[in-house]
């Protein structure tokens, strides 16, 4: 697949601490990339990075289309309580003072995609954790990006919430032809989402894994069952054993 974005030689320090070496890698068009790796190693600086967030010391960060509109969500939901679930969505298009109606429009179409239609006029207390999670992915829709980068949003979440919340958004992005760079610390998360893994240890953000993934099963709840998922899973955490090494 053709690349999107890509890194070369990515240096990050804090004060004297090596954060990122020299780290270099291309997000495909229309690929669900996840970075694991232990604590500390850098994920999410990388990630901020990618997003405009954070700035490196050194390296080069390139877009290679025209079109690179993206939204970060991040591991808090992080709506504001005064707002309701419409409100909040449409966030993103106020900012960019794009007319009322369309606002409307716009946001009603996101809270679709994510199932929460008729939860507009909800307020943050009166929902889960799960859709408020789902209002944070909805306000990032709602700007029709072609990138979403994720940094860990499942954390916090219950398993049977979380592996709900997995199921949903590989098939949003599946339909919606999305570009995810998603961090996890689960083997497991990891392992039903991505199109590829990359696995970072704790010595300047090198790789210590990449990993194509494809499965002859649908990513559905069938898959977790099966042997080539958990062959899969078994090989990233050996790799997750070596990272903290």
């Amino acid at each position: 697949m053709p690349a999107m974005l890509e890194l070369q030689n990515i240096q990050k320090k804090f004060a004297d601490r090596e954060i990122l070496k020299s780290v270099s890698l291309e997000l495909g068009e229309g690929e669900f990339l996840c970075v694991l790796g232990p604590s500390g190693c850098g994920k999410s600086t990388l990630l901020r990075i990618m997003a405009g967030l954070e700035t490196p010391n050194a390296g080069k960060l390139a877009w290679r289309t025209p079109d690179h509109n993206f939204a970060f969500v991040f591991q808090e939901a992080q709506l504001l309580a005064w707002r309701n679930v419409l409100e909040n969505t449409r966030l993103p298009l106020e900012l960019q003072k794009q007319p009322e109606d369309i606002q409307n429009k716009k946001s009603r179409a996101a809270l679709e995609k994510v199932q929460l239609n008729n939860f507009e006029n909800h307020f943050p207390h009166e929902l889960s954790g799960g859709m408020k999670m789902r209002v944070s992915i909805a306000r990032a829709l709602s700007a029709s990006p072609r990138v979403l980068f994720m940094d860990e949003p499942f954390s916090a979440l219950d398993e049977v919430t979380r592996f709900s919340m997995q199921k949903q958004l590989r098939e949003l992005c599946e339909k919606e032809k999305l570009s995810v760079v998603f961090v996890t610390h689960s083997t497991y998360e990891a392992a039903f989402l991505a199109d590829r893994v990359l696995m970072m240890n704790t010595k300047g953000g090198e790789f210590i894994l990449n990993k194509k993934i494809q499965y002859s099963l649908p990513r559905t709840e069938e898959l977790r069952s099966a042997s080539e998922y958990q062959g899969t899973v078994t090989e990233i955490s050996r790799k997750m054993q070596e990272a903290f090494r």
